[in-house]
């Protein structure tokens, strides 16, 4: 048994608050890779040593083009590429690269979609629409011209590719009866689908869509309008982490919300002459309307993923990755191969909580394996037990373990990392485990670089807060 693939998640490259991310004293990305992603390479270079090279999948936001600059994201990406892919040195990986776009970088997609659409134009045709998804099984044919265009920048890796799959890519087994399907996560996330939601609220219809076709088609113009392109907007773009971080909270979530709403209401009455209680339908108010989209939109979306301080999932995510494994991915499966597989394990991110479970879904013979990868962010200034990061290991059977990266350090230790599995036996887990502790020493100088940076940055946030709250109240007094 070999390990087949590697999927990393939510590196957010570009973003200062990236533990991958190499910044200088002075603001400015660097060239070389920071400290954490060269100790990062030596251990997954130390632990795989001579064996058969797995592919690179990143599983999305792994540019942070949502809230930082492309020039900084670039530059951030190129470090990756020189850490993993060395001039001269042992590469880890493959040459070809497959990229699954999520909501932070829900802009490659898009640009994927135009190229094609306009390469089909030269040929003389002219498609009824973009293509909103790919498939779930086999080679991506998309090319992610943005990285493609940074790696051929390297010479010494002249041939190399990246392909992009959206919103999911998988590996199956018809033998064996086996898939794996991974997904950014972000269709989990209500906030996601705001536009379905609306949709739902307007035509009294169920608001989770039946098809990956109908869910991009609502959602993506929504994830490219309001997550995916920010960070190059300006003045703008750089309040949108302030906002970010505000959707976050549910408190402050809930009162954004509200004050959002005040202010539609109030200025259409007043700017407009509309009164916010005219009926529109179904004895519905423009008030409620509007009430309810920004609430669906910015008020519940905090109540989600990312807010809890002591667990990893809810029952409202978990009734939510049923719904999504169970309806429109299952119907998509069955398209493509007749039916659903008997063993599936399902591979995710964007929470930033890295775990590893089963759970039945409907459908489904036998309990899916479900694994989230974390992140390398930080997101609250406040260290969280649960919050952490994890690479997915998915073996040529198609197994799959979880390499335990790191969680935070709230009591002040790191715990080593490790491999774990969802509870079943697993000869993937067994072989790794013991590939890791004959790295251990590069692991233990890994888990020191990540300790430093994580206590480094949440101190940096805290200073942050306070310098301004100080200047909240020099403003307030004056």
């Amino acid at each position: 048994m070999t390990i087949a693939q590697i999927v990393l998640s939510d590196l957010h490259l570009g973003a200062r608050d990236s533990l991958l991310t190499h910044v200088l004293g002075g603001g400015e990305i660097a060239r070389e890779p920071s400290p954490v992603l060269a100790a990062f390479a030596a251990g997954l270079r130390a632990t795989l040593g001579d064996r058969e090279k797995p592919q690179l999948v990143l599983l999305g936001d792994a540019l942070d083009l949502g809230l930082s600059p492309f020039g900084d994201v670039s530059k951030a990406f190129l470090q990756l590429i020189d850490a993993f892919y060395p001039e001269n040195g042992q590469e880890i990986f493959r040459r070809d690269i497959v990229y699954i776009a999520g909501n932070h970088d829900h802009h490659l997609w898009r640009m994927a979609q135009d190229h094609r659409f306009v390469t089909q134009l030269q040929d003389g045709e002219i498609p009824g629409d973009l293509e909103h998804i790919t498939p779930i099984i086999g080679q991506p044919t998309h090319g992610c011209r943005l990285m493609e265009s940074l790696i051929a920048q390297r010479p010494h890796l002249a041939g190399a590719s990246v392909r992009i799959a959206y919103p999911n890519w998988g590996l199956a087994d018809a033998d064996r009866k086996r898939a794996v399907v991974m997904h950014h996560g972000h269709y989990l996330d209500g906030m996601y689908r705001a536009l379905s939601n609306m949709r739902g609220f307007l035509e009294q219809t169920p608001a989770r869509p039946a098809t990956m076709h109908q869910l991009e088609a609502e959602n993506g113009p929504w994830i490219d309008f309001l997550w995916s392109d920010l960070g190059s907007a300006g003045e703008v773009g750089g309040q949108t982490g302030s906002l970010y971080q505000t959707m976050l909270s549910a408190g402050a979530s809930h009162d954004f919300a509200e004050s959002i709403t005040r202010r539609l209401t109030g200025g259409l009455n007043a700017k407009l002459g509309i009164n916010p209680q005219m009926q529109l339908k179904y004895g519905i108010t423009l008030d409620n309307l509007i009430r309810a989209g920004v609430d669906l939109t910015a008020g519940r979306a905090a109540e989600r993923q990312r807010e809890g301080y002591g667990h990893v999932l809810g029952e409202a995510e978990i009734d939510d990755i049923g719904w999504y494994l169970g309806q429109p991915m299952a119907a998509q499966l069955r398209e493509e191969l007749g039916e659903l597989p008997r063993e599936m394990q399902f591979v995710f991110g964007h929470t930033h909580k890295p775990f590893q479970d089963e759970l039945m879904v409907d459908g489904y013979a036998t309990p899916v394996g479900v694994f989230n990868t974390g992140g390398w962010v930080l997101d609250e200034p406040t260290l969280m037990p649960v919050q952490g990061c994890a690479a997915m290991l998915i073996s040529d059977e198609l197994e799959v373990a979880s390499l335990r990266l790191f969680n935070d350090p709230t009591d002040g230790t790191m715990a080593p990392v490790r491999v774990e599995g969802s509870g079943r036996v697993s000869r993937l887990v067994d072989d790794a485990s013991e590939a890791v502790a004959g790295a251990a020493d590069e692991w233990a100088a890994f888990s020191s670089e990540v300790h430093g940076r994580i206590v480094a940055e949440a101190d940096r946030r805290v200073r942050d807060m306070l310098d301004q709250s100080n200047h909240a109240v020099r403003e307030a007094a004056e």
